[in-house]
């Protein structure tokens, strides 16, 4: 069940976004953040990079705080978002690194595209240049562009760009490579790591068939729902918990932080409105317990 209570104390937050990928917080500041609210536990899990995991790992040595190595993955579906977290990831796996470095090439080739569309739909005109001096880590995405965007001064906010610019229909179809949902799930494992289904409200299914999914998707290694997210309701997250506990797998729990500057009303290990049960560490005693931590 959601917590609204504005006085409790986060524990822990198991979707966090640093510099590596489209956060604006760095090892450093992460960990840092962490340790001041009182977290023991945090998964770093950007966007088709482990960049930011081993310094992590190590501020949070420093800082007592559990560092958990993830990652997550976009999916390749006919409709909707699927997004798959990685938990407990090796971060020297060959095999996952040579794969993650195609999925932020394919990434480029995406901005271009949109950068693009941008001139000739908008006017808008930004170079790829322009995007990256926003970027602080590996991956470079849709945050970086409006980045861009607000500092040519095109838009007043982040925020602004996507409403009017890029939140459009016709902006979102422009689209890059992406693993089918079999082959992220099994990079995964074979990098080390537990594969969970996140924001599962993201696929846009009705019950019926978003429970059909993740039964498909458990056939492929699928272990866990992030039942709780800064982005569900509290009857979205009882939906999903009772679907978790009719399939046998294991819940997770994360505000899909990405800093103040790119989602000024998410908090780390907090959500919305303090809407997450991050005070109750015995909801991922099973899965901390999956990754012997």
């Amino acid at each position: 069940m959601n917590n609204t209570n504005p006085t409790k104390s986060p524990k822990f937050d198991l979707h966090v976004h640093t510099t590596a990928s489209d956060g604006s917080l760095n090892a450093q500041q992460i960990v840092a953040e962490a340790k001041r609210i009182g977290l023991t536990t945090m998964a770093i899990t950007d966007h088709d990079t482990i960049g930011n995991v081993k310094e992590c790992i190590e501020e949070g040595k420093k800082q007592g705080i559990r560092i958990i190595a993830g990652v997550e993955l976009s999916a390749e579906v006919d409709s909707g978002k699927m997004h798959i977290l990685g938990y407990g990831i090796d971060p020297d796996n060959n095999e996952f690194n040579l794969v993650m470095k195609m999925l932020r090439e394919a990434r480029e080739d995406r901005n271009k595209n949109i950068i693009e569309a941008l001139k000739c739909i908008f006017k808008i005109n930004i170079s790829l240049e322009d995007v990256k001096k926003h970027a602080k880590g590996e991956s470079i995405g849709k945050p970086h562009i409006a980045a861009a965007i607000v500092e040519k001064g095109y838009c007043p906010d982040i925020e602004t760009v996507f409403n009017k610019i890029l939140g459009k229909r016709y902006m979102e179809t422009i689209d890059r490579k992406k693993l089918p949902p079999k082959s992220c799930i099994e990079l995964i494992k074979k990098a080390g790591g537990i594969a969970f289904l996140a924001h599962p409200n993201s696929l846009k299914l009705n019950t019926e068939k978003t429970f059909a999914k993740i039964k498909e998707l458990q056939q492929y290694g699928l272990v866990g729902i992030e039942t709780y997210h800064s982005r569900l309701s509290q009857t979205q997250s009882n939906a999903y918990v009772k679907m978790a506990k009719e399939l046998g797998l294991m819940i997770s729990c994360g505000s899909d932080f990405h800093g103040p500057e790119v989602k000024k009303d998410v908090k780390l290990g907090l959500g919305v409105n303090c809407n997450l049960p991050t005070d109750n560490e015995a909801l991922i005693a099973p899965l901390l317990k999956a990754l012997n931590m």
